[in-house]
């Protein structure tokens, strides 16, 4: 999907992580530490689930070789390298 669509339920999952948070930390003896490692894990889930949303469009380059050799003809094909943009 083109990543203008996927923000929302990126946005979405960043504010479930935050409310997460801020519910471990009211709780007795919670430990700063875990609380922040588990709001990085959620927010790293969060955004990496946002990026793998993105249709990447490529141009791609197919070359068709013909050419003649002592044999007969030699027929090869390539493909080159594009460029991709994420929509």
């Amino acid at each position: 999907m083109p990543l203008s669509v996927a923000v929302i339920p990126l946005e979405l999952q960043i504010a479930a992580a935050f409310r997460k948070a801020k519910a471990d930390g009211e709780r007795d003896g919670a430990s700063p530490d875990t609380i922040i490692n588990t709001l990085a894990s959620d927010i790293a889930t969060a955004v990496n689930a946002y990026v793998t949303q993105a249709i990447v469009n490529v141009t791609i380059v197919n070359t068709a070789v013909i050419g003649a050799s002592a044999v007969g003809p030699v027929v090869g094909t390539g493909i080159g390298v594009g460029t991709g943009v994420l929509l």
